[in-house]
């Protein structure tokens, strides 16, 4: 492995919401999918992650995208376009909106490994790290 392989906390520099998508994702997903499935549908409050400036795609530990976040929401109020939300099971849970990160921030973080900024058994599929201080 390269030696900036593993993200560090010094290696953040931005506000982010790192979350793990390694249930639905498959080799060939579309782009429009990674989007879908990576932001939403999170049971957390919105309060606790409306800091995030970009979100992590994360799968089996590596960054797969980035996005920039121009909102969170309530799940029931998103609209997607390659998944469903079951209103029941969407009701206390939360999405972002946004779009594909610049490549001068994507850069920073693609294709790196976030495994070092977990803690053994940590499972949380959301989790925030600040670029100041970790979450």
């Amino acid at each position: 492995m390269p030696n900036n392989y593993y993200l560090s906390l010094d290696d953040i520099q931005d506000n982010l919401v790192v979350i793990k998508i390694n249930q639905t994702y498959k080799p060939g997903i579309s782009a429009e999918a990674l989007y879908d499935y990576t932001r939403g549908i999170w049971r957390r409050k919105i309060e606790s992650v409306s800091i995030a400036d970009y979100a992590l795609c994360v799968v089996y530990g590596e960054v797969k995208e980035v996005y920039e976040i121009d909102g969170w929401m309530p799940a029931t109020k998103a609209v997607f376009k390659t998944r469903t939300c079951d209103p029941e099971r969407c009701s206390k849970r939360i999405a972002f909106v946004g779009r594909v990160a610049d490549d001068k921030i994507r850069n920073r973080y693609i294709g790196r490994s976030v495994a070092k900024l977990y803690k053994y058994g940590e499972a949380s599929p959301v989790k925030m790290f600040l670029k100041s201080a970790k979450i």
